[in-house]
């Protein structure tokens, strides 16, 4: 055999071993796929698992809606009710607050935070607010004070805040309620708690009336009773002997 057999005879070995190995890595990997079988669940758990995806998306996007709506609620009882909402700093800061208060004070809103609230009440209520925010962030519970509200624009308002420190200290919640409202608010009060003083009077009086009609009745009943066909006849007899 010559020079140049050898070479064909140990290239065609190479290519054979070569083709031996590219072959046995394919069974391999074919071995390493799953069977039609498999495959069929494989594809179903992912259906299921994209069916339970698009349900939570589902969840999620109502849930946003439904915290989304009571946001608008929210902020439509805090900005439109009838008190002033504040948050103060500790130095009295307007750091937040409802339009309200905001007509309380006559400015916008936008033009009133980060503004002092004590530059809105007057010079001489001016020491009893300062002695209620101090109250406020030390004893942490719930104070309140009457100060005047005075700006250049309106009329003086005298006013009753309520004041309580958040829970980490740094800033007060404030509601400003016009004395005046609140007058009426107590006189509504005490209009509506002799009103159910009366009906509770009322109740009382049926409540007796009910029991001697109910005495009387018991007593008809008894009498009723003893006057029956064969007491009558006795009476007769006895009247009549």
């Amino acid at each position: 055999m010559n020079a140049m057999e050898k070479d064909i005879k140990s290239e065609s070995e190479y290519l054979r071993k070569k083709a031996e190995a590219v072959a046995k890595k394919r069974l391999s990997m074919r071995e390493m796929l799953p069977s039609v079988p498999e495959m069929m669940k494989l594809i179903e758990e992912l259906e299921v698992y994209q069916v339970e995806l698009e349900m939570q998306n589902e969840e999620l996007i109502q849930a946003k809606e439904q915290a989304e709506t009571a946001t608008e609620k929210y902020t439509e009882l805090y900005d439109f009710a009838p008190s002033g909402y504040f948050t103060l700093s500790k130095e009295g800061k307007i750091i937040e607050l409802n339009l309200s208060g905001a007509k309380m004070l006559g400015k916008e809103r936008s033009r009133l935070k980060n503004s002092m609230f004590g530059f809105f009440v007057s010079n001489d209520t001016k020491p009893i607010f300062n002695i209620f925010l101090g109250k406020v962030f030390h004893s942490k519970v719930k104070e309140s004070c009457e100060v005047t509200l005075s700006t250049n624009d309106h009329l003086p308002m005298c006013v009753y805040l309520t004041g309580i420190v958040t829970k980490n200290g740094e800033q007060c919640l404030v509601t400003v309620i016009e004395i005046i409202e609140r007058n009426r608010a107590e006189q509504e009060l005490i209009i509506a708690n002799k009103e159910l003083a009366f009906q509770n009077e009322e109740k009382e009086k049926r409540a007796a009336a009910l029991i001697i009609a109910n005495k009387e009745l018991a007593f008809q009943k008894k009498l009723f009773t003893y006057l029956s066909a064969d007491n009558i006849n006795n009476y007769y007899f006895c009247f009549y002997r």
